[in-house]
């Protein structure tokens, strides 16, 4: 008797993993969980000419206060076809590429190196997505402080020339706008600093009037012997902008600081 009921029990439970095995079937495997997509942000580095700037590195700081200078809490680098990624959490980052003669990843900025802003900084990293940031290289004669008003984007600014006292472009200076003529506190926008041509593009976040100011370096109060200058004395170094016009305010002329 026991014989036959302890048969009968295996037969039950066979007959209900054949069931459990026709219904796993029936219902298809099992699906894989989807990955969860990443965050970030991805683009594209190149040279003037639009060719890849492999070997460059794009950098990513949680703040400006290092003017993007030293080490950076996040880097990545650019491939052979251009483009690079960054694997970032939600969240602000003031970017930078830069592109060193000697191909290194770090170490400070040097005269020579390529370097470039996104169209403005800080790029905001939203959860689950990629953001999108490219950069166009130029070259300086000198290391720059990049500042936080600096923008390499917008509708609304001012264009011209940067030229020393001969009247030659002045590759490696920058333009400066403030709200007012008081140019001994910090400056409200900067330029990137100029290539050879000495032509910039100095956007700003409001339209209004702004007076212009230009210099080589890059901290403090203008020093004694800097190439420096203003669009000109009081009012004449002024200019009103409307919203998303550029307005062209010819040449801007640097001559050696006096105090």
């Amino acid at each position: 008797m026991r014989s036959w009921l302890f048969l009968g029990g295996f037969l039950l439970l066979l007959a209900a993993s054949a069931g459990c095995i026709q219904r796993s079937a029936a219902a298809g495997p099992l699906a894989e969980p989807a990955p969860s997509p990443g965050s970030g942000i991805a683009g594209t580095v190149t040279d003037r000419n639009g060719v890849p700037a492999s070997g460059a590195y794009v950098y990513a700081y949680r703040s400006a206060r290092s003017g993007l200078r030293g080490p950076a809490d996040f880097e990545a680098a650019v491939g052979a076809d251009g483009r690079y990624l960054l694997d970032l959490v939600e969240g602000h980052y003031h970017l930078v590429a830069r592109q060193r003669p000697d191909g290194g990843d770090a170490g400070p900025p040097r005269s020579g190196d390529a370097w470039a802003l996104p169209a403005q900084n800080p790029v905001v990293v939203v959860a689950g997505q990629l953001t999108s940031a490219d950069f166009v290289l130029h070259t300086v004669t000198q290391p720059m402080l990049m500042r936080e008003g600096t923008l390499t984007g917008g509708d609304t600014g001012f264009t011209g020339v940067l030229v020393d006292a001969a009247g030659r472009p002045l590759a490696g200076a920058f333009a400066l706008a403030y709200p007012d003529s008081d140019f001994r506190r910090m400056p409200e926008a900067t330029s990137p600093a100029v290539g050879e041509d000495g032509r910039f593009t100095l956007y700003v976040a409001r339209p209004g009037r702004w007076c212009l100011a230009a210099r080589t370096r890059t901290r403090g109060q203008p020093v004694a012997g800097e190439l420096y200058g203003v669009l000109g004395e009081g009012a004449a170094g002024c200019r009103e902008v409307s919203a998303g016009a550029l307005v062209e305010v010819g040449p801007l002329r640097l001559t050696p600081y006096r105090r």
